[in-house]
């Protein structure tokens, strides 16, 4: 009898761990597009230009903390006589959400691996970091944000750096 409560026990906390208590718990999915500038050394070489990604990411019920998985492309301007330079990056972070109502603004920071491409050089991938602030928009599942992220990436000829402006969606 007593195994049987234990039993019963367990999968009544394990059943509650599995349900959602907040929409903010559930899984969102975000996409969005902006502006990529370089700057420093890398901003001599590469110009201002685009980029497009997407992500998911996991709010913890009860908490203002979520776990974001996300990866995006960049395309950076020609500055002659540099050529053209673009970027594939994955990075995962941990976003700590401010109160709000209406605007939700957020602190994002984490890790990340780029695989940076020149024309004419072999592709070349490298660990980075990166810090944003940004606000989320709506609720109620379907919303907007908007994010402005420093990214630093660790290559051995000298870091890359550049900032993303990012406009989008979220689910």
């Amino acid at each position: 009898m007593r195994r049987l409560s234990s039993f019963a026990c367990l999968a009544l906390v394990l059943a509650l761990a599995a349900a959602p208590s907040t929409v903010d718990a559930q899984p969102r999915l975000m996409a969005g597009a902006g502006m990529s500038t370089p700057f420093g050394d890398f901003g001599d070489g590469a110009g201002v230009g685009w980029h497009a990604g997407a992500g998911l990411q996991l709010g913890f019920p009860t908490l203002p903390v979520a776990i974001r998985a996300d990866g995006a492309y960049h395309s950076f301007g020609e500055e002659s006589p540099a050529p053209k330079t673009s970027m594939l990056g994955g990075a995962l972070s941990l976003v700590i959400n401010l109160p709000g109502v209406g605007l939700v603004p957020y602190f994002l920071g984490g890790l990340g691996m780029y695989r940076t491409s020149v024309d004419g050089l072999d592709a070349v991938s490298d660990p980075g970091f990166h810090g944003a602030f940004g606000v989320n928009i709506g609720a109620l599942g379907f919303g907007g944000f908007g994010e402005v992220r420093l990214i630093n990436v660790n290559g051995d000829g000298g870091d890359a750096r550049f900032v993303t402006a990012t406009v989008g969606f979220r689910l």
